[in-house]
């Protein structure tokens, strides 16, 4: 069976995911609202909240990438990221 495809999903993240789909991954999840509801679909789905950020609405979270991989084509998830380190020039 293959996994649905999604522009939302960087093709670099879905080809990680899927060779190691019990990986522990954080991401970053752009969604319509941030709201319990939400919140409570990702939990749901196996992922483990860190954050929820309103201002521009997403989630922070962290859970298996085979969690992502089922909410991909949900119409409230709007974009999907690695959360990475960020540095500045010093």
């Amino acid at each position: 069976m293959t996994e649905p495809e999604s522009s939302k999903l960087p093709e670099s993240l879905r080809q990680f995911i899927q060779a190691n789909p019990q990986q522990t991954v954080e991401l970053i999840l752009r969604v319509r609202a941030a709201d319990d509801e939400t919140q409570a679909k990702l939990e749901a789905a196996g992922l483990t909240v860190r954050y929820r950020l309103t201002l521009v609405p997403q989630f922070v979270v962290t859970g298996p990438g085979q969690a992502i991989l089922s909410l991909a084509d949900e119409e409230w998830l709007v974009g999907i990221e690695s959360d990475r380190s960020v540095h500045t020039w010093q």
